[in-house]
């Protein structure tokens, strides 16, 4: 009896492997632009001009409207480019963690089953997406969109 307990633990305990990815980033770089055709080139995204007002953006604490401080930046003068340096803006961050749990089963010496479930940002951490930077639209400075909640997916892995 003893030998089939062992074997039912042994089936039971052994074959699982987990795996997992953890990705931490800084937010990234944006301008703020403008739609309108402003220096008359016909082309192209412009920016807007930069007037120092500070603080310029408060987009990694989680802040969804108005971000960035739209009074801080104006259009530019027609026929000229605006002054804002490109990507001097930071949004914000992201933190994500991806898991995996494999049970691997031998059906014979040549054949093996695994079972796979597989979780893709796993603690369903909000990642915002860079907020709406045209100048001149309707929801300039916010941020509108997020990135993927959490996903699950189970598998099955037939190796022969």
């Amino acid at each position: 009896m003893s030998c089939a307990g062992n074997k039912i633990l042994k089936t039971a305990l052994a074959g699982w492997q987990t795996n997992g990815i953890t990705t931490v980033q800084s937010g990234l770089p944006f301008s703020v632009t403008i739609s309108a055709d402003q220096a008359n080139v016909g082309q192209g995204t412009q920016r807007a001009n930069f007037s120092g007002t500070a603080p310029v953006a408060d987009c990694g604490s989680g802040k969804l409207t108005q971000c960035v401080n739209l009074a801080a930046f104006t259009l530019p003068a027609l026929y000229t480019y605006g002054n804002t340096p490109r990507n001097f803006l930071r949004g914000p961050g992201l933190v994500n963690f991806d898991w995996s749990l494999f049970k691997n089963f031998t059906v014979t010496e040549r054949f093996k089953l695994q079972f796979r479930w597989e979780t893709f940002n796993t603690t369903n951490h909000s990642n915002l997406n860079l907020p709406s930077v045209t100048l001149d639209k309707a929801n300039a400075g916010s941020i509108t969109k997020a990135k993927a909640a959490r996903v699950m997916q189970f598998g099955m892995r037939y190796e022969f």
